[in-house]
């Protein structure tokens, strides 16, 4: 079981992930803005998967901010697949992206890659 930091401002969405998640045997702890995803990076985590748009705070600098701290792995969402947000997803630290609307195989197949450290 891995400890994974979510960090989505919709709550459908959050709620559809952290379900998915949490049935593929992790603990999920959900963070509904950059700032709360902020105040959550003090603790250990083996994956965060983060929404790249959010109001304030956004996904990138939640990302940045995971990489100075360490090398946790980092999964992006986002609803805008340019070939422009997965460079700057990429950019920030990110290991992946994986545009929305997504398939629950495809997230949960990530995921287990980036645990497993491949």
């Amino acid at each position: 079981m891995a400890r994974i930091l979510l960090v989505e401002d919709e709550p459908l969405v959050a709620h559809m992930v952290r379900r998915m998640l949490e049935r593929a045997g992790h603990q999920v702890d959900w963070a509904p803005s950059g700032e709360a995803a902020l105040e959550k990076l003090g603790q250990a985590y083996d994956l965060v998967v983060c929404d790249l748009i959010m109001p304030r705070v956004s996904g990138l600098e939640v990302i940045r901010q995971v990489r100075a701290q360490g090398s946790t792995p980092v999964l992006a969402l986002s609803a805008s697949v340019s070939a422009k947000s997965q460079g700057e997803a990429m950019a920030a630290g990110a290991q992946a992206f994986l545009g929305k609307p997504f398939e629950g195989q495809a997230l949960l197949a990530l995921v287990e890659r980036l645990l497993a450290g491949a």
